[in-house]
């Protein structure tokens, strides 16, 4: 049934029962006569219909009274110019028309007019944007394809309206006004331009539309089918699984609850990060593992962040030292170990940095407590000790880091400080 759907989709697609028209016609719209007379030029002309009544006729004789002379045809789509017709999902504008000039290659300007709130105002019409084009039209009557991927916004309105970049490239979402124009440099004498139709060509649907459907639709039989296979063999392995040893019920469920335990006791239930508790072990296993042998620490502290709690309360406390948790973890790398040491002291582990490199780290987290946004809406800083060590001391890093700290604190807080002994041999 699906396989019959698809063909029958391509099918209906290929032979154009995709295409969409709209057709524009004197009968529905209204054709308007416009020249250069409102800016003293001598332009003489009408706009009638044609002898077949299936058409327009725009009929003028450019004069020499203004500088740039033109007549031109404008077509009202709508009664009110801010309700237009949405021609964005056509591709192409076809006019079946003939035009006759003083001399050859005599070319037309066409203008789509889009209103668009945000630079455009009823009261004045020249705020409608220009999405023009300029084409040869033939003596005889004729389609000429424009398409509408190639209509660009008139320089001239840009800059007279002074239209911000994110309003000047085309629109064609509202278009109230068409208007086809003689050429930016015609000829002065009698210009005839007759319109039998003009229409706009698109697709209802694409053909990437079409077979991204199609695509889509296969892939759902296709996960019913997978899925009505995963529920029967569920079933049949529920019912193999009920016949299972209590036993092993008992004892999966007793190793569940031991890993569980285990994460509970290396976990801070607060921050989600790890523990003072078997962090020693982790750290050695850590050193032992590298071949360069050395690591550095940071004994980070929040400033006065009692005076927070006093303030807040301990719940805005506690929030904050979710926010510290984060800032570290965005900060390090899965090489470090970030641990919560107790009340809003946290220690960083490097086993792959250097005293430089943890320095470094150091100043970006100082930094990132700087330009957080907390949570209770003012600045927070830190005070970061660093130290490094190239043995397996670890319990010595700590307590050197920690000494770091405490200068950090006494040299007034927002600081870095490096161990000295540390910054000596380095």
């Amino acid at each position: 049934m699906l396989a019959f759907f698809s063909l029958a989709a391509v099918t209906w697609f290929y032979v154009g029962g995709a295409k969409s028209e709209y057709v524009i016609s004197p009968s529905d719209y209204d054709f308007r006569y416009i020249d250069d007379t409102p800016r003293g030029g001598d332009t003489l002309g009408t706009v009638s219909s044609a002898k077949d009544g299936k058409g327009a006729v725009l009929q003028c004789t450019l004069g020499e009274g203004y500088k740039w002379p033109f007549c031109e045809i404008a077509i009202s789509l709508t009664k009110k110019i801010q309700n237009g017709i949405d021609l964005s999902n056509y591709h192409s504008m076809v006019i079946e028309a003939s035009y006759k000039a003083p001399a050859p290659d005599q070319r037309l300007r066409v203008y789509l007019r889009n209103y668009n709130e945000e630079y455009s105002n009823t009261e004045d019409p020249v705020s409608l944007k220009f999405n023009g084009i300029e084409y040869g039209p033939s003596e005889t009557m004729g389609e000429f394809v424009l398409p509408l991927n190639s209509f660009q916004v008139l320089s001239w309105w840009i800059s007279d309206l002074n239209v911000p970049l994110k309003n000047a490239g085309p629109e064609l979402n509202n278009i109230s006004l068409i208007e086809i124009a003689t050429g930016s440099a015609p000829v002065i004498g009698d210009h005839t331009l007759t319109i039998k139709s003009i229409r706009f060509e698109g697709l209802m649907v694409t053909e990437a539309q079409l077979f991204r459907t199609l695509t889509f639709m296969w892939m759902t039989v296709v996960m019913i089918i997978l899925g009505l296979k995963y529920w029967q063999s569920r079933v049949t392995y529920a019912k193999e699984r009920r016949r299972a040893d209590k036993l092993k019920k008992i004892n999966s469920s007793l190793r569940q609850q031991s890993e569980t335990l285990s994460v509970l006791a290396t976990t801070d239930a607060l921050t989600g990060l790890r523990n003072r508790t078997e962090i020693y072990p982790v750290l050695h296993k850590h050193l032992k593992a590298s071949k360069k042998q050395h690591c550095s620490a940071l004994c980070i502290d929040l400033d006065h962040f009692k005076a927070v709690n006093d303030t807040y309360g301990h719940d805005m406390g506690d929030r904050l030292l979710v926010d510290t948790a984060q800032i570290l973890r965005d900060a390090t790398s899965t090489s470090d170990i970030v641990v919560r040491w107790g009340g809003e002291e946290f220690v960083v582990f490097c086993p792959t940095r250097n005293l430089a490199q943890a320095t470094f780290l150091a100043e970006k987290i100082r930094y990132a407590f700087e330009n957080y946004s907390w949570s209770h809406g003012e600045s927070m800083t830190c005070s970061v000790g660093v130290a490094s060590t190239s043995n397996s001391n670890v319990a010595a890093l700590i307590a050197d880091a920690d000494d770091a700290l405490y200068q950090a604190k006494q040299a007034g807080r927002n600081r870095v400080e490096v161990y000295v002994e540390a910054l000596m041999a380095s």
